[in-house]
């Protein structure tokens, strides 16, 4: 049986959810991939595999699931989330391009990756419901709108500001910097930090990651 790795890395970038590619050589766009190697655990070749396409070191990488690519191969599917404007790109030796495509607007992937992605997606939503995941995608320091328009960019949909605010702090999953940013001319915004803790956007999205969690394959 062959194993190759395949990584969704995933950023917010003008207000939507970006994932990242590489062109390869003949003009194929791909998600990092690699082999496992001999001496390398997967998820050591996961975080291999996004810095060999894109200069990428140190990312975090989860595993998502495990695709049938047919005959012989399967496909360990991980994910990753970083906040793209701290992780500036550079293409690999074997690269010819690497950048940011709009998840819902990708070119022609290799096979079976739109799949990957799609499942990215679905498991990004589910996790909404029991981790703080929002700050994953943003810089070191952000204000509570700024962590609520990531919010609604993963759930699709708008979010009260006022409720999500109270659940936020009540949830300690921020804690303030003791900085603030100037924004226009009104009052200057506080900035938070990333505090840990779980943190509960929707109800709805619980349910979604029970289902994962039970054993539900990605979108066909």
């Amino acid at each position: 049986m062959r194993v190759r790795i395949e990584v969704a890395v995933f950023t917010v970038r003008d207000a939507r959810l970006e994932v990242l590619l590489g062109r390869l050589s003949g003009g194929v766009w791909s998600l990092p991939v690699t082999g496992p190697g001999d001496d390398r655990a997967l998820a050591e070749a996961a975080g291999h595999a996004v810095g060999e396409m894109a200069g990428l070191l140190g990312i975090a990488t989860e595993q998502l699931y495990t695709f049938d690519r047919g005959g012989e191969e399967v496909a360990v599917a991980y994910l990753a989330l970083i906040d793209a404007g701290r992780h500036p790109l550079a293409p690999g030796t074997d690269v010819a391009e690497v950048r940011w495509f709009p998840h819902d607007d990708l070119p022609v992937l290799a096979d079976g990756q739109d799949r990957v992605v799609a499942y990215g997606v679905q498991r990004l939503r589910a996790k909404t419901s029991y981790a703080p995941v929002a700050v994953n995608l943003l810089p070191g320091l952000f204000t509570l709108s700024e962590i609520q328009v990531v919010y609604e960019i993963l759930l699709g949909r708008s979010l009260d500001a006022r409720n999500f605010r109270r659940d936020v702090l009540r949830a300690g999953v921020v804690e303030p910097s003791g900085e603030v940013r100037a924004e226009g001319r009104g009052r200057p915004a506080r900035l938070y930090r990333s505090a840990g803790g779980r943190f509960a956007v929707d109800a709805r999205e619980r349910r979604a990651e029970r289902a994962i969690s039970a054993g539900d394959g990605p979108p066909a």
